[in-house]
């Protein structure tokens, strides 16, 4: 049995190895480049910025992050097993932690690559869309909430939290809607050059509206809030560390706000450079130092976005090799 997720007996037909392998070191570029740009940004004041930390408050901020990584993938495992994929465990968590190597694409649309791991397992791609879908909708509902926070010290960016939260209702009411999936495929029957595509949407839409059952919805959101409170507390215990003046449902407010901006930023990939831009005004708009507020956003993107990233990386390269040594293993 084990030998069986070790080595697949189909290929993968739709993804060259060699495509994968470019954005893999794609991927691994990004990292490279950001951290140059943050040591270089600094590197004395990360260095004592660090140091202030310490051990113990750099591994806390370190665990609260992987805290949010197996939250989420909990979250991921339910929706699957709740629409019939029930997968090895660890084998799962791999496929799920390789898709934050391509974290850092506009709307991180590069988490789907997953799906090409998963599709080897059986699951269809329109339900591997369908959960990340549906994740991408509770984590913005979770940040609005986080995000509220920081509204009754500042109304700045109220405009934004009721944006995306009209945004998020919107989306839900209309996948919700039982006679979308049939109108699709009643148009593709009409339209056949077009067919194929409308039921791969009328399939992405019957999936997704099974995961936002009401109490898929409650218990996704809750997660939601716990695995994002979680990262927003790493971001209070760096802000904490670096001496900022700043509470802990401030510093959960502050980070939840900045994320949603990068979000909205869409074609910024990961929502690079909206974030941090974001999280420094909002530092020092609650009296923060310029160079302490920077400081603390880049220790936290380091902390999570690019963590992310890295271990993503570790799983993809851990499962391209497996499956380049079942293969030798198994070749004639």
């Amino acid at each position: 049995m084990k030998d069986r997720y070790l080595a697949p007996a189909e290929p993968l037909e739709h993804r060259p190895r060699t495509r994968r392998r470019a954005l893999i070191l794609l991927a691994a570029l990004g990292v490279a480049v950001y951290m140059t740009i943050a040591l270089a940004t600094d590197a004395a004041k990360l260095q004592s910025a660090l140091r202030q930390l310490g051990w113990i408050g750099c591994i806390s901020v370190l665990c609260l992050s992987c805290a949010n990584y197996l939250l989420r993938f909990g979250r991921w495992k339910l929706y699957l097993d709740k629409l019939g994929h029930r997968l090895p465990a660890f084998r799962h968590l791999l496929w799920y932690l390789s898709g934050f190597a391509f974290t850092v694409s506009p709307g991180k649309a590069g988490e789907a690559m997953r799906a090409f791991y998963l599709r080897e397992h059986g699951v269809p791609y329109s339900d591997t869309i369908a959960t990340l879908f549906v994740e991408r909708l509770l984590d913005v509902l979770a940040m609005v909430v986080l995000a509220s926070l920081i509204v009754r010290v500042t109304d700045a960016y109220v405009w934004l939290l009721v944006g995306a939260a009209f945004a998020v209702t919107l989306s839900i009411l209309l996948v919700c809607r039982p006679s979308l999936p049939g109108w699709l495929d009643g148009l593709g029957s009409r339209h056949p050059r077009y067919a194929k595509w409308l039921s791969a949407m009328a399939s992405l839409l019957r999936s997704s509206r099974n995961l936002l059952k009401a109490d898929l919805l409650a218990a996704g959101t809750l997660i939601g809030l716990l695995s994002w409170g979680a990262e927003g507390l790493g971001f209070y215990l760096i802000c904490r560390g670096l001496s900022l003046t700043v509470t802990m449902a401030g510093a959960v407010g502050v980070y939840a706000v900045a994320a949603l901006a990068g979000a909205a930023a869409v074609i910024l990939p990961a929502g690079i450079g909206g974030t941090e831009i974001v999280m420094t005004m909002l530092l020092v708009a609650r009296g923060a130092s310029l160079s302490g507020a920077v400081v603390a956003t880049l220790l936290c993107r380091l902390a999570t976005l690019w963590l992310a990233v890295l271990i993503g990386l570790l799983a993809t390269g851990y499962l391209e090799s497996s499956r380049a040594a079942g293969q030798l293993k198994t070749a004639p």
